[in-house]
């Protein structure tokens, strides 16, 4: 009969480890959020709406590196130590406020896109109040109570001072739970407006390139004036010859392309040169005359740019949150496979303790490496006008870049006076386009 093996925790050496990576990624996580606090404070360019939700969630991360910078310290100084038990509120309240942030950013990109509020602004001191109220109501409630069985709820477990293991539920409850909700349904939020952002841009994609099919077709047609004596039914078009143009109006505004035709019949030495050149093209500028289309193209293009103006700030809340919420997944995935485990009866492997040791404290890391990398294109433009270094230049488009590069193309496209004409070659290609109707 084989005995299981019984499992004693782990060796000294062990704990050891574990509270070395505590304090290395607690350190690293409290370095990275105050270079963050002095970026967000001194560079104007860099405080958005995106980076004030990363910067509020980095104030929950200073906590939550205390905390985990403190250690074993706690557990050192005993379950009734004032240090124990603020190291227990640090850890309840900081280390779960990240994945309500990341709801509340995924909300309000999802607010964003949807066009309920200013991609601009938002209330900051009404998500402060849900992502760092809730979990202190919580935390702050679990001071009073006390059973005399299991004892009061914070206490010691493995690696700090938390929930005790006595009360497993309450943890499961007051922490595992709201994390996951807020993981799930930033999951949720995230899918609607990638799904949203990508259908909408698809959709203005197919109605420009029907807007340009459209232009071609609703070209100003040639019109031609043919005398009666025309002995020939192909004209050739020569841009050489003079024209006379129809007696105009107040109301007519000729265009500046002139087409002219030489007929070639047997009496062609006996006409006027004025019958010899009858193929003209005449814009009106009337309400009788011309079509209606060029205004509704004009005003379809102008919501068109308005649409992709928007589009980069759209994708880059989206990025952001996108990338807030996989750091907040990596770090409690570790977390609750240790509590899932632990919930069924089962021993939680040394190895599984090390990487939820390493993970854990790192939360501040990652949103350092997500305000960095959402805002490079505004530190580099800084250093250049501030300090005239030369930073190398990223391989994708930034949303500043794509935004300006669309306006011009939008004062391009909505520019009614343009005089510009196309070539000879051109025009012979559009008299061959044919028009709808005819």
């Amino acid at each position: 009969m084989t005995v299981p093996a019984v499992s004693s925790g782990p060796s000294p050496s062990q704990l050891e480890t574990l509270e070395l990576l505590e304090r290395i990624g607690g350190s690293a996580s409290l370095v990275s959020v105050m270079i963050i606090f002095v970026t967000y404070g001194l560079i104007a360019r860099a405080r958005n709406p995106r980076n004030t939700f990363i910067v509020f969630a980095s104030i929950a991360n200073v906590g939550a590196s205390i905390g985990c910078i403190i250690s074993q310290d706690g557990l050192h100084a005993g379950e009734d130590s004032i240090l124990c038990r603020a190291q227990s509120f640090l850890v309840h309240i900081f280390m779960q406020s990240d994945a309500w942030w990341s709801f509340g950013m995924s909300f309000n990109t999802f607010l964003v896109v949807s066009g309920r509020t200013d991609p601009d602004t938002f209330n900051k001191w009404m998500y402060s109040l849900i992502c760092f109220g809730g979990p202190f109501i919580t935390g702050f409630t679990l001071f009073f109570i006390y059973d005399p069985v299991r004892g009061p709820v914070y206490g010691a477990t493995l690696v700090w001072c938390w929930i005790r293991e006595d009360w497993a539920s309450i943890r499961l409850f007051t922490s595992y739970i709201f994390v996951w909700i807020c993981i799930i349904g930033s999951l949720i939020l995230n899918t609607i407006v990638g799904y949203r952002i990508f259908y909408i841009r698809n959709q203005i994609r197919s109605f420009s390139n029907s807007l340009s099919l459209s232009a071609i077709d609703n070209q100003l047609p040639l019109t031609n004036t043919r005398s009666n004596t025309q002995g020939s039914e192909h004209p050739i078009i020569n841009t050489q010859d003079s024209t006379t143009h129809a007696p105009t109006s107040d109301t007519t505004k000729p265009m500046s392309i002139v087409v002219g035709s030489t007929l070639r019949t047997p009496d062609t030495s006996l006409r006027s040169p004025k019958s010899r050149h009858s193929l003209a093209v005449t814009s009106h500028s009337g309400s009788d005359n011309v079509p209606k289309t060029p205004r509704i193209a004009n005003a379809t293009k102008g919501v068109i740019s308005r649409f992709r103006l928007q589009d980069p700030v759209k994708r880059a809340y989206l990025r952001t949150t996108f990338m807030f919420t996989i750091s907040v997944l990596v770090t409690w995935v570790p977390a609750s496979i240790n509590r899932i485990r632990s919930l069924t009866g089962g021993t939680v492997p040394f190895s599984n303790q090390v990487v939820m040791a390493a993970v854990m404290p790192l939360q501040g890391l990652w949103n350092a490496a997500i305000f960095f990398a959402t805002s490079h294109s505004i530190l580099r433009e800084v250093a250049r006008e501030k300090w005239g270094l030369w930073v190398l230049k990223s391989t994708t488009i930034d949303e500043e870049v794509a935004e300006r590069a669309v306006v011009g193309q939008a004062h391009m496209d909505e520019d009614p006076d343009r005089t510009d004409s196309g070539s000879d070659i051109e025009l012979r290609h559009v008299s061959r386009i044919p028009v709808k109707g005819n």
